[in-house]
């Protein structure tokens, strides 16, 4: 160990490619990376918008990194905020507790800043380090929940909604952009292109399989391990909870796991009559720049509609 006299952030440093990179954080994070899943979460671009990549050496050493993704969010006002998003923050096990990931995150913002972002937003659980990182920084925190299965679902075999199996078409995105209009108006992430949407939420780096429910709701699962993804769904609000049950009972009698994250209200009691346990989260947004301070504090008290897809 150097110590702190010997740490420097690179920014997009050559020579960590995909194998490399994905081999650092299987390390990181104690569950396997793939090439696949390090080129879609960390060399991907959104647009014409190309992403970044910090790495926090020690002396010669890598010993932490994150990626930087560019994004768009709309408020209810109309107004399309560029903001980025920080991706993968992963330190070595031996090397925690060093502050890094607060020196990336720092690192993160500075170069938002440079690419004229108004926020830097961070998806964590709300008793992890990482969120407790972003609020010694001042972020804004926006509750979310992370919702899983647990045991047995409550009357899984009585779901009523009929699944099957769909083909993604031009009008999953335009509906799911109409519907994003409210009302009520929500505050979103926005993806003004419909090949920019396929890309977040179709084109993954595991399977995906898109589902119809019930006579409105039309869903994406990404089957990642033992676990069913919900990252999309969309349909009238009426059908959507039976629609979650539906989904939720199919992977149980798979014998597979069920997951969904949501920022809306209204879900985490709902999700829990169901018998899905919901974990408290925040979406993070932590200005750029001290002038995005006061638009970025008015997000706390927007309804946020952010689906698990969106995240990353």
């Amino acid at each position: 160990m150097s110590g702190d006299r010997g740490v420097r952030i690179l920014v997009n440093p050559k020579g960590l490619d995909a194998d490399v990179g994905a081999d650092f954080l299987t390390r990181c994070f104690g569950t396997p990376w793939s090439e696949a899943m390090y080129r879609w979460y960390m060399q991907r671009p959104f647009g014409s918008e190309a992403p970044d990549r910090l790495v926090l050496m020690d002396g010669e050493r890598v010993v932490a990194c994150c990626g930087i993704v560019y994004r768009l969010a709309r408020t209810p006002d109309g107004t399309a905020h560029r903001i980025s998003v920080i991706v993968a923050g992963g330190t070595l096990p031996g090397e925690r507790g060093r502050g890094f990931f607060e020196r990336l995150l720092r690192a993160t913002a500075a170069r938002s800043a440079q690419r004229g972002r108004t926020a830097v937003f961070g998806f964590a659980v709300a008793d992890k380090s990482s969120a407790r990182c972003f609020q010694r920084l001042g972020a804004t925190g926006i509750a979310s929940a992370y919702i899983a299965s647990r045991g047995l679902l409550r009357d899984a075999p009585q779901s009523t909604l009929r699944i099957c199996r769909a083909t993604v078409t031009a009008r999953w995105p335009a509906r799911a952009a109409a519907h994003q209009h409210g009302p009520p108006p929500q505050a979103v992430f926005h993806y003004p292109d419909p090949g920019e949407w396929t890309s977040q939420m179709v084109d993954r780096p595991h399977p995906v399989e898109p589902l119809r429910i019930g006579s409105t709701c039309r869903a994406l699962i990404e089957c990642v391990g033992d676990t069913d993804r919900l990252q999309w769904l969309d349909g009238d609000p009426r059908e959507r909870l039976a629609a979650i049950h539906a989904i939720a009972a199919q992977a149980q009698r798979r014998g597979r796991h069920f997951f969904m994250y949501s920022t809306r209200r209204d879900d985490v009691e709902s999700v829990r009559r169901l018998g899905l346990v919901a974990r408290p989260g925040y979406l993070m947004a932590l200005a750029a720049e001290a002038r995005h301070e006061p638009t970025v504090r008015r997000w706390e008290a927007l309804a946020w509609d952010l689906q698990s897809g969106d995240r990353m």
